[in-house]
């Protein structure tokens, strides 16, 4: 039952950034690019973003009976061999963990255009991605 409150905090969490990164739907490319603080607060959304989710596939994993998932990546994949999420959305998420490890460990150097391009269809999948959870929790509960 705790595993569900966490669950259930995580996805609250993870509404709250997407309405906070929202507004950077609004932006023209040089807007966000010149300016560092909205630069950064949007790398520390979409890396937030990122690892509620992978916090949640976790905790789901776990919940299945299968042993944490080895990496971030993983852990959207295992959701959906699991059938939690659909193979092809999760197929289509895992890659913005490596987005996320860019941001964090500043490999090479960040790609603005690629964070920025990103956001409207991490915004897009997060809804999609919370409302496929809400799903298997009511299921679950």
């Amino acid at each position: 039952m705790e595993q569900l409150h966490v669950i259930r905090r995580k996805l609250t969490n993870l509404t709250g950034y997407s309405a906070e990164l929202e507004p950077f739907r609004e932006y023209t490319f040089d807007q966000y690019a010149s300016n560092y603080f909205i630069r950064r607060t949007g790398e520390r959304l979409v890396q937030l973003i990122v690892e509620n989710m992978v916090d949640i596939n976790s905790l789901l994993i776990v919940r299945e009976n299968h042993p944490p998932p080895k990496d971030y990546f993983a852990s959207f994949t295992i959701l959906g061999e699991v059938g939690i999420l659909p193979r092809s959305f999760a197929a289509e998420l895992a890659p913005c963990t490596g987005m996320r490890n860019r941001i964090v460990h500043e490999y090479d150097k960040i790609e603005d255009q690629i964070v920025f391009d990103s956001i409207p269809k991490l915004l897009d999948m997060v809804v999609e991605y919370t409302s496929i959870i809400n799903k298997d929790l009511r299921k679950h509960s």
